[in-house]
C-alpha cells in the first residue's frame, strides 16, 4: 500500500529517540496518521509544525497498519503567523477541531 498526497499537518508526537508520529489531513485520503522516521531531529523538527502544508508519501504493508511517511514542506503557515497572538491561537484551534 503506498499512495502520495497533499495535507496539513495537524498533530506531532515523539516516538521513540528520533522518529515522530503526525497526524495531518490530506485532500484524498482524510484525516491520516503515520511514522516519520528521524522527525524529532534537530533537521526536520522545525519543519513539522502544525498547519505547515506537507507533500506525503505513505507506504504500508496493509492499509490497516500505521505506516511511515515521507515528508517534504511545501509552506509554512506558523511562520507567517507567529507575530499574531490571534491568528496563530485560530491556527492551533483549526488543527485541535481537525484532530479530534
Amino acid at each position: 500500500m503506498d499512495w502520495r498526497d497533499e495535507g496539513v499537518l495537524l498533530t506531532v508526537r515523539r516516538h521513540g529517540e528520533s522518529a515522530a508520529i503526525i497526524d495531518c489531513f490530506t485532500r484524498d485520503h482524510g484525516r491520516h496518521s503515520g511514522v516519520v522516521r528521524g522527525g524529532a531531529s534537530r533537521k526536520m523538527a522545525p519543519l513539522l509544525q502544525p498547519g505547515a502544508q506537507l507533500s506525503l508519501e505513505w507506504r504500508a504493508r496493509l492499509a490497516e497498519h500505521l505506516g511511515a511517511y515521507r515528508v517534504e514542506l511545501e509552506r509554512s503557515r506558523a511562520g507567517a503567523v507567529i507575530g499574531d497572538g490571534d491568528a496563530l491561537a485560530a491556527l492551533g484551534a483549526g488543527a485541535a477541531l481537525l484532530s479530534a
